[in-house]
């Protein structure tokens, strides 16, 4: 919720169809939307009441029903599978209502947070480790691709660096060209931000090393 009211009232810039991004005194920010047209939102919520209608009447079966045991049992594994596209479905209609993409990068680490209405975990990473930042491009012919694209799944990350040596994905669903335009962006804000870190542990040695020769003198 704060991330929604800070973002009302801070004028951001934009990088892509739906990235942008500000730069602030002592740190950056960059804001992925997830936002679909409205018709899709609407048929995503349409898909999400059915299931939920499907699933309340196998519930209500495998409770009330008179049935002999093999078919509660054929029932509970539909409930089952119900119930794990139910959750699913529920995400990915709270992702595209609600959610975004949000990281901050400063002097000492850059975070990365999935957020539905201000919920989500914000993963740290050391700006000195983060490497070969790089937009993905998944073959426009192949069905992963496809698959990807799709409004109903919240899909997998096209921008991706290395940390400690594994990879590291994020910028969900977003077209080849606003991959890359991302990628530059944080590639760009690293750079900078970690440099500005080593300028000031540099400063502070030197300010450290000049106070002891005062002492020694």
């Amino acid at each position: 919720m704060l991330i929604v009211i800070f973002f009302t009232f801070v004028k951001m810039k934009l990088i892509g169809d739906r990235v942008s991004y500000k730069v602030h005194e002592d740190y950056s920010t960059i804001v992925i939307s997830t936002n679909i047209d409205k018709w899709k939102e609407t048929l995503l919520l349409t898909w999400l009441v059915g299931w939920t209608i499907c699933g309340s009447v196998f519930f209500y079966f495998l409770f009330v029903g008179d049935f002999v045991k093999e078919e509660k049992l054929m029932l509970l594994v539909m409930c089952i599978f119900w119930l794990f596209f139910e959750i699913r479905i529920g995400k990915v209609y709270l992702w595209r209502k609600s959610g975004m993409e949000f990281i901050k990068i400063d002097k000492d680490i850059m975070t990365i947070k999935r957020s539905i209405k201000g919920f989500g975990k914000a993963i740290p990473y050391q700006l000195g480790r983060i490497k070969n930042v790089q937009g993905l491009e998944l073959n426009p012919k192949g069905f992963s691709k496809s698959m990807n694209d799709s409004f109903w799944v919240i899909g997998q990350g096209t921008v991706r660096f290395f940390y400690n040596e594994k990879e590291v994905r994020f910028g969900a669903q977003l077209a080849a060209k606003d991959a890359e335009k991302l990628a530059r962006a944080v590639k760009k804000f690293v750079r900078e931000y970690a440099q500005k870190s080593s300028d000031y542990l540099a400063a502070v040695q030197k300010e450290v090393s000049a106070n002891s020769a005062n002492e020694s003198n």
